[in-house]
């Protein structure tokens, strides 16, 4: 079995070719970085296609909204989107029997993998950009500030449900999102899930220097991380001893940064931006881990948390909450419920062995069962049977 994957961007993507490598089934990777970045996820030169110029122009982009309105900047992006999508057609390797494109970066890819026999596979790393839109929208809505900006355009919409259409499968990292397809009209049939892994020699535990009750949230400091509610909950429940992490950048120029600056206090820290070679250390110096957010896809923090020996708080609507089990190694609470979070958060404040044993257990199934050979494992056994069912068709 030969496997091409692509993607524009950092993404989960380089994590997966790196398994398919391991396993012997990479046969390109077609991506818009150097290949000396490729390099940090062992992934052979010779197996890589760099589109370069794509990936300046995918980070000039990200630089746009400086100089250009909202309007202007969707079309700039648009084009990147689309001149990657025509590109990855035209280095598509005819002789695979496998292509896996990102969702809104693979449409003239997909089309020209059926029109070559091969299976077409779309990765999409978050929930139905409808439902994530109308979440938005709703949570817009309850704060009284606007999220335009934030939304999904349609072009980004049509363009994903027209690539889901066209795929023979849909790859997703949650039950979340996969609930999120099918209420959008996408064959339950198609869909494959797949939770991310961890980096277990990257993040594992070490020993905690004192006996502060701290609280980290790892996000993007945003609406959609229900950045909103773990602060409220936080200044509501007044614990002595503790204190609230949040590291993620975007601070200076969040829709939350009136409600911020109202409420912030000592205890309350925002740790900015921060390399994943220096998260492990945040987390051994907290307590537990909590990701309230409104709409996330996975939210790969949560078992990089559980790896560290954190118990985790997340939303329902946290794609990871795949991976807890709910009262053992963390708590599964509804989006929005600051009484939730308060209740969850003094329950493993006041009872310490709780906390700890709690702890121990997402320790032990971290190292277990979410390490990113077992996300290869399940992938390539999944690809061997779309090929298989395809080879009969």
């Amino acid at each position: 079995m030969k496997v091409t994957t692509s993607c524009s961007g950092r993404f989960h993507i380089f994590d997966q070719a790196r398994e398919l490598e391991r396993r012997g089934v990479l046969h390109r990777l077609i991506n818009d970085y150097p290949k000396w970045m490729t390099r940090r996820w062992n992934i052979p030169d010779g197996k890589v296609d760099s589109l370069v110029a794509n990936g300046l122009l995918g980070r000039l982009a990200r630089l746009t909204p400086r100089y250009l309105n909202h309007r202007q900047q969707s079309g700039f992006v648009r084009q990147h989107h689309d001149w990657f999508s025509r590109r990855v057609a035209r280095h598509l390797s005819v002789d695979s029997d496998v292509f896996i494109g990102l969702s809104s970066f693979c449409l003239q890819a997909v089309h020209c993998a059926k029109q070559q026999g091969i299976v077409a596979i779309v990765d999409h790393g978050s929930l139905h950009m409808r439902s994530e839109r109308q979440l938005l929208l709703e949570e817009s809505e309850r704060l009284g500030i606007s999220l335009d900006t934030d939304l999904p355009p349609d072009w980004i919409v049509e363009k994903e449900e027209e690539e889901f259409e066209r795929a023979d499968h849909v790859l997703v990292l949650s039950h979340a999102a996969k609930r999120s397809m099918v209420d959008n009209g996408l064959a339950e049939s198609k869909i494959f899930v797949n939770p991310c892994g961890v980096d277990l020699v990257l993040f594992r535990k070490s020993e905690k220097r004192d006996t502060v009750f701290r609280i980290i949230q790892c996000s993007g400091i945003h609406p959609r991380k229900g950045v909103q509610y773990m602060m409220q909950a936080f200044s509501e429940l007044k614990l002595p001893n503790s204190e609230l992490w949040f590291v993620g950048g975007g601070l200076e120029h969040s829709a939350l940064r009136p409600m911020i600056d109202r409420h912030r206090t000592a205890s309350i820290r925002f740790l900015g931006a921060v390399p994943q070679s220096e998260l492990r250390e945040l987390y051994s110096q907290c307590s537990v881990f909590v990701l309230p957010s409104i709409v996330d896809g996975f939210g790969m923090v949560v078992p990089q948390a559980m790896a560290c020996g954190l118990p985790v708080i997340v939303s329902e609507n946290v794609g990871a909450a795949d991976v807890i089990q709910d009262g053992e190694d963390g708590y599964i609470v509804p989006i929005r419920d600051v009484e939730a979070l308060k209740q969850k958060l003094l329950l493993l404040y006041e009872d310490r062995s709780r906390l700890e044993g709690m702890g121990r257990a997402a320790h032990a199934k971290a190292n277990a069962q979410l390490g990113w050979e077992a996300y290869g494992d399940r992938l390539v056994r999944f690809l061997k049977q779309s090929v298989q069912r395809s080879s009969v068709r």
